[in-house]
Parts: structure tokens; C-alpha cells; sequence
């Protein structure tokens, strides 16, 4: 037989929590003559589940908070490319053919793949190693009228991209720290409504069996989901 937590979706479930328990509240005295089991120590642990869910973040919304942190890096990022344009500019004005500045106009293009494709650690090592090589070459390269005030721009933008980072990492880690929460809350309060519901053939074989019927899952969906109503044309 198909477990009860499979034949409903996660959005179900708050609501069959609810019916079951209210359900199960009218019934309490024929599950506590069928065990023991079912007694208030049973009945206040299912509330404290059910409020447990109850109280659960919507994770959707860390969903849209990640979404927007994402958005706001990839514009960061595309800060860089006309500082970008403007040192390889001033690279190529050099007379200065070496191997050295062959290597740097490399960094600068893994620099702009980097940027396309996302891959911000990529970013992040290669504005350091572009400050490094300004640096070394800058009396050089300001006499060409580069202008020096662009290493900071670049250190700052750095900096501002690895505190983004940082940010979009704490909240993907806050979101997956209350998915494994919301998981295991709503392990437990399936597993307190597939006891009830497990026993209900036994609890009502002999008294109201009627009342079993309450508990299937085609009358649990009849009332969570209730079909509107037809208006009668007259």
C-alpha cells in the first residue's frame, strides 16, 4: 500500500496535517481505547509537529533573496570590463612587446571569459594578478598617462565583489540549513499522521467504522481541496 506522504504534494501538506488532526481530535477516545500508544503525550506531540510546520520559512523566498544577490554580482562584475578596455588599451600602447605583457593581455581575456561565464573566483585571481602587474609596471604606464586612480578602482570593485560573495554564500548556506529543517519537520509530522492513519482500519473495525472512511486519502483530498460549487441558473 502507497505510503499516505506520497499521495500528496509538499503544498498539501499543511492541510492535511490540519484535517487529520482535527479529524483525530473527534476521534481521540476510540484511538486511546484501541493503544495506549494514542494518548495525550501522543496528541500534544502531533500539535507541537503541526506548529512546527506552521512555523517554517517559505523557501521560496530565499529562492527570490539568492536570484536578486546573483543579479546584483553579475552587475558588479560587469563593472570591470571598461576598466578592463582601458588598461588593455594602455598595454598596447607600449612599445613593450614581451613575453611578460603577452601573458598579462591573457589574464585580461581569461578575465572577460571569467566574466561571461560567471566563474567569480576566476575574477577574483585575475584582478589580483592585474594589480600585481600595474603595479610593478605603473611608473611606465602612468608616463603614458594611465591613470593610476584605476588600480584602486579595481582593488574596491575586488572588494566589493568578494563581500557580495561572501553574502550570497551565507544566504544559499541559511537556505539549505532550513530546506534540511523543513525536511526533517515534515518527516516527523508524516510520520505521527501515517500512525493514525495506519490504525484506523483497527481502531474502527468493530465501533463506527464509518468514521475510517474520514481518513482515506480520496476524502482527505475531497476536503482539502473542496470542488466550488455550481450556481443553479434559474
Amino acid at each position: 500500500m502507497t505510503r499516505l506522504k506520497y499521495q500528496f504534494t509538499l503544498d498539501d501538506m499543511p492541510l492535511v496535517a490540519e484535517y487529520i488532526y482535527q479529524t483525530y481530535q473527534r476521534d481521540h477516545d476510540d484511538f486511546e481505547h484501541y493503544s495506549s500508544d494514542f494518548n495525550q503525550e501522543f496528541e500534544e506531540a502531533l500539535e507541537e509537529r503541526i506548529n512546527a510546520i506552521r512555523e517554517l520559512p517559505n523557501l521560496d523566498l530565499f529562492d527570490e533573496k539568492v536570484a536578486e544577490k546573483q543579479k546584483k554580482l553579475l552587475i558588479m562584475t560587469g563593472h570591470l570590463r571598461p576598466l578592463l578596455n582601458i588598461t588593455e588599451m594602455y598595454l598596447r600602447s607600449s612599445n613593450d612587446v614581451s613575453k611578460e605583457h603577452d601573458d598579462e593581455y591573457g589574464n585580461i581575456s581569461l578575465l572577460r571569459d571569467g566574466i561571461s561565464e560567471k566563474r567569480f573566483w576566476e575574477v577574483q585571481s585575475g584582478i589580483s594578478r592585474l594589480i600585481r602587474y600595474i603595479n610593478q609596471h605603473l611608473p611606465e604606464l602612468t608616463e603614458r598617462g594611465f591613470p593610476a586612480r584605476i588600480v584602486d578602482d579595481f582593488r574596491l570593485l575586488s572588494e566589493n565583489l568578494q563581500r557580495m560573495e561572501v553574502d550570497l554564500a551565507e544566504t544559499i548556506h541559511e537556505k539549505e540549513v532550513s530546506t534540511n529543517e523543513s525536511v526533517r519537520a515534515e518527516n516527523d509530522l508524516w510520520e505521527a499522521l501515517e500512525d493514525i492513519w495506519n490504525a484506523c482500519p483497527e481502531v474502527f473495525a468493530k465501533v463506527h467504522p464509518e468514521k475510517a472512511r474520514d481518513y482515506l486519502p480520496e476524502e482527505i483530498k475531497r476536503h482539502i481541496h473542496p470542488k466550488p460549487s455550481r450556481k443553479v441558473i434559474q
